[in-house]
């Protein structure tokens, strides 16, 4: 009797155990989707002006940013940066500017 209730036990625990894991897989996807779509969400308004918003926000802190231990790139604006800098798609006048400036050896992903 207390075998047979020890396997009950232990087969409920494992049951239970696979259906955990089973919706934290699928929550890990379904996140790595909707990350996904944002991307190319992403892409497709930083392909409206070539990228050229972000870029100027940047160029509005160039002094900050490159003071010895000034302040980070704030998140938003590297990530759309680094984004532009990896699908090719800055325009060759903002990307001249990020050079111009130094701007760019803030994003090592160009080299």
């Amino acid at each position: 009797m207390r075998k047979t209730l020890l396997l009950c036990i232990s087969v409920a625990a494992a049951a239970y155990f696979g259906w955990v894991q089973f919706g934290a897989y699928q929550q890990r996807q379904q996140d790595k989707d909707l990350a996904d779509i944002d991307k190319e969400r992403r892409v497709a308004l930083l392909e409206i002006d070539g990228c050229q918003a972000k870029v100027d926000l940047l160029l509005s802190m160039t002094d900050r940013l490159l003071k010895a231990g000034g302040m980070r790139v704030p998140l938003d604006i590297g990530r759309d940066i680094e984004l532009c800098l990896a699908r090719g798609i800055m325009s060759a006048s903002g990307l001249a500017e990020m050079e111009r400036t130094k701007l760019i050896r803030l994003f090592p992903l160009n080299e």
